[in-house]
């Protein structure tokens, strides 16, 4: 909850109040504090003490002043730092979380047991006994399970695997671990009975589990998210609106379909709900208007109590990618919602990624840089080269640098927060855009990282050990995009001409 009011906070500041002042934005922005205070009413803590000083400073100014502008710009960043406190100490207990069914394969058991090693969450769950009432929420909130495939040959472990994946309330992946030799056709059919299911094979291991982990975790979450709702009828949109927000999403209303180009550039949404029957055109309409842009992915759901399967089929070939029928309810929604979004962020993925390291590739880095300058706080730009990499691959082989780059990228995942961009530039460089944190900040954040690199010893085919530094350039991201990578590029190689595997803050001016 607190994530969800806190974009909408700093969104509002940093893009409207702050670059364009007027009354009716100062106005409009007491109202949000008002309206957030009254969200986390039950809320105790720092962030909202600093919400009600923020509402409190505001209100007490008659005008907004350059004095005014300074003193709110240093509580809504402390209201950032705030709210990462908060989100990292709900992600003990409401993090990612993994499920294991032992006793269908040693293999699938030391992956489970390395999964947690590596500090995920993993509940073990025993077929032949029913799970602990204190294991629901965590269930409930499950991506994963993971099983060997040892379990097809079991058919009263099957329904109880199938009962937990729907009890999960994002369908977990059902990760199946080859024990012994591959899957025949056989049993490939039989597994399909337990859910979705994806096959770790013999020559995957726990790295590739725990890239699987993440990447599925990252695709089902939805806090955040901008939904807009089209629907003529206000009784179902609040009701439709009750369950998004209720799930973290930030929620636009329109009533009319002639307000959905309008509302789709300014609020820029990651999904359209639409009501299918309206007076001034139907969802089908609708998405077929959309879609006559080149570029409209926007995933897009139908809200209808049209009950005619044909009808229904005739209408998503128009361009929607989900029907969900009237009355609302709230888990056959929200799973719906889950997994049409899940969909569609595989997808940016597969495009949007680099292949070797899940991170963002170079465009889809530089436009995060951008979208953070323009609608986040004050934040950093960090350039990262690994030293002497090529003598990595001239001595040791390609697929052994391959080792050294993946190696990297998950020091910085395992590292960073989940707020900050991560991606892989080209070759050996790397990028990261530190969102709220100054160039000092960084730094101190990226030498930790440096030191954490350095100590990793890495082997070659031939059982060589070896290890590798980078060097890493800092600076401000306030200008542009540009501007600030080429500033830390300058310091960059200035930390390359002062002796490498250190770290550089680029000089003002």
């Amino acid at each position: 909850m607190i994530s969800s009011v806190n974009h909408a906070l700093q969104t509002t500041w940093w893009v409207q109040v702050r670059p364009r002042p007027s009354l009716r934005h100062r106005d409009a922005f007491i109202q949000l504090l008002a309206s957030a205070t009254h969200i986390l009413r039950d809320v105790d803590g720092s962030y909202v003490t600093g919400v009600q000083d923020v509402l409190t400073a505001i209100r007490k100014a008659p005008s907004l002043t350059e004095a005014v502008f300074s003193e709110v710009d240093r509580m809504m960043e402390e209201l950032q730092s705030a709210s990462r406190r908060v989100n990292d100490a709900a992600a003990e207990t409401s993090g990612p979380v993994a499920l294991f069914v032992p006793g269908f394969g040693v293999r699938a058991q030391e992956l489970a047991r390395g999964l947690q090693g590596m500090g995920a969450k993993v509940i073990t769950l025993c077929h032949q006994i029913p799970f602990n009432p204190e294991d629901e929420a965590g269930i409930r909130r499950s991506s994963m399970l993971i099983v060997g495939d040892g379990v097809l040959n079991d058919p009263e472990a099957i329904p109880f695997i199938s009962k937990i994946v729907m009890t999960s309330e994002s369908d977990a992946l059902v990760v199946l671990v080859v024990e012994s030799c591959p899957l025949t056709f056989e049993q490939r059919r039989t597994a399909t009975e337990l859910g979705q299911v994806r096959i770790l094979g013999l020559d995957d291991d726990i790295r590739n589990l725990r890239s699987l982990f993440r990447s599925r975790n990252r695709d089902i979450e939805i806090e955040g998210y901008r939904v807009l709702l089209l629907d003529d009828s206000r009784t179902d949109a609040y009701l439709a609106r009750k369950f998004l927000t209720e799930e973290g999403l930030i929620v636009e209303h329109i009533q009319h379909p002639s307000q959905v180009l309008e509302a789709l550039s300014r609020f820029r949404p990651d999904v359209l709900v639409t009501d299918f029957h309206m007076p001034e055109a139907n969802g089908d309409v609708v998405a077929s208007i959309i879609r006559q842009d080149r570029d409209a992915t926007i995933p897009i759901i139908f809200l209808s109590r049209e009950s005619n399967a044909e009808k229904q089929l005739l209408a998503l070939s128009r361009g929607a990618d989900g029907f969900v029928q009237k009355p609302l309810k709230r888990g056959a929604f929200i799973k719906a919602l889950k997994s049409i979004i899940s969909r569609s962020k595989g997808l940016e993925s597969r495009m949007r990624r680099d292949p070797l390291t899940n991170l963002l590739n170079h465009g889809q880095f530089m436009a995060s840089a951008a979208t953070v300058l323009a609608e986040g706080p004050p934040s950093s730009l960090v350039l990262i080269d690994i030293d002497h990499f090529k003598s990595v691959n001239d001595t040791f082989g390609h697929p052994v640098g391959d080792r050294v780059l993946v190696g990297l990228a998950e020091v910085l995942t395992d590292s960073l927060r989940t707020d900050d961009y991560v991606g892989r530039l080209g070759g050996e460089e790397f990028g990261i855009v530190m969102v709220g944190a100054n160039p000092s900040q960084a730094k101190m954040v990226v030498d930790r990282l440096r030191s954490i690199f350095t100590a990793i010893q890495f082997q070659s085919e031939d059982g060589t050990s070896f290890s590798c530094s980078f060097s890493a350039g800092v600076a401000i991201l306030n200008v542009s995009v540009k501007e600030a990578h080429r500033a830390a590029d300058e310091a960059l190689y200035s930390a390359k001409r002062s002796g490498r595997d250190r770290v550089e803050i680029a000089l003002l001016g």
